[in-house]
């Protein structure tokens, strides 16, 4: 993330029981979605198969989109001014 125009550390860095807690769900989601592909047979595909591409979506859209990413740009706190920042003019 930058703030201020200089790069903050990692967004996750402190959270660590929080980012354990994200990792064992997401896990867990993507372990369903195997054992889901494991009732899938010529007979019975949509059910086991809708699961399984239910839980698949979940397991990576979860960290990828909705927890956010460490690279993102805080819009507001990059256009502040800091006071002590020496401007050149042209």
């Amino acid at each position: 993330m930058i703030v201020n125009g200089k790069p903050k550390n990692h967004s996750g860095q402190g959270h660590f029981w929080g980012n354990l807690l994200m990792t064992v769900v997401c896990f867990l989601i993507f372990a369903g979605c195997v054992y889901a592909m494991g009732w899938w047979s010529l007979e019975d595909v949509w059910i086991p198969g809708g699961i399984a591409m239910v839980l698949a979506v979940l397991a990576y859209l979860i960290p990828q989109q909705l927890l956010g990413r460490s690279d993102s740009v805080d819009h507001e706190a990059i256009h502040v001014e800091d006071p002590n920042a020496h401007h050149a003019s042209h």
